[in-house]
């Protein structure tokens, strides 16, 4: 079943890259006029791909963390990361959505989404607040999802990912085609003006070249409150991950704002 799942992701991010070249041309820019940016800002050795930052401002996110099995979950992380529910019949599963003002390298600004989704680990490396392993990685900012794919990163360039907040607190996130595995995670959310500290947060994903480790530091937090349910095809994935088409969240649930963040992407080479 794992080797089928990764050829169909393959499959869908060979889709998913071919849409985004075309997206890219047709906002009239060139991908040779990025790809001189992008080897300017890094270097000329494929080493020098592996490092970078990127600057979050004016965000929103959403915070769900639920149960799956922990024999579902183990399928998808490497054995060299400890799950924090091995042992356990079930294990935590994180599932992060974002707006934000994104800059990469410095470069100006965009308004893009990202959502993530990954198993909670024992640190690796004994930092941060909380650490993950990543499963699933999309975002619609081109510039990020090119530069961590560089990093060896499976990040998938979802344009479509739809984001919503209603007057009545009402709340809808959409991975649409060309991201897979689809799915919605959807609810109400109750905002928090009240700042709550600082938070950091390790995503992690083994690739063919090292360790990739996008390290988050958003250095103040207003933690506000949610019940979401994440739905989704329960033939697909992530499906099989949650054991079904649908995951609620009784472990946390929030919805939080915050002015600033800055992320540090670093592969560890062996």
């Amino acid at each position: 079943m794992k080797e089928i799942n990764r050829k169909i992701v393959v499959k869908f991010m060979l889709s998913a890259l071919f849409i985004c070249v075309t997206t890219f041309i047709s906002n009239g820019s060139t991908l040779q006029t990025f790809s001189k940016e992008v080897s300017t800002e890094t270097g000329a050795t494929h080493n020098h791909f592996t490092n970078f930052s990127v600057s979050f401002t004016d965000c929103v996110e959403s915070i769900g963390v639920g149960l799956v099995p922990t024999t579902n979950a183990q399928e998808l992380v490497p054995s060299e990361f400890v799950l924090v529910g091995t042992g356990q019949p079930v294990t935590p599963l994180v599932v992060r959505t974002s707006r934000c003002s994104i800059s990469v390298n410095g470069h100006n600004p965009k308004v893009g989404e990202i959502v993530q989704i990954g198993a909670v680990i024992v640190p690796p490396d004994f930092t941060g607040d909380i650490n993950n392993y990543t499963m699933f990685y999309y975002t619609s900012d081109l510039r990020l999802a090119l530069h961590l794919n560089l990093a060896g990163v499976s990040a998938q360039f979802v344009p479509t990912i739809g984001y919503s907040k209603g007057n009545d607190d009402s709340f809808l996130v959409l991975v649409s085609l060309p991201g897979f595995p689809r799915f919605r995670v959807s609810g109400t959310v109750i905002p928090s003006p009240n700042p709550a500290g600082s938070f950091v947060a390790n995503w992690w994903q083994k690739t063919h070249h090292g360790n990739v480790k996008m390290n988050t530091n958003v250095p103040v937090i207003n933690i506000g409150g949610a019940n979401l349910t994440l739905t989704t095809n329960a033939n697909n994935p992530l499906g099989q991950l949650i054991g079904g088409n649908a995951l609620d969240f009784p472990i946390i649930q929030q919805f939080n704002t915050f002015a600033s963040a800055q992320m540090n992407v670093i592969r560890f080479i062996p």
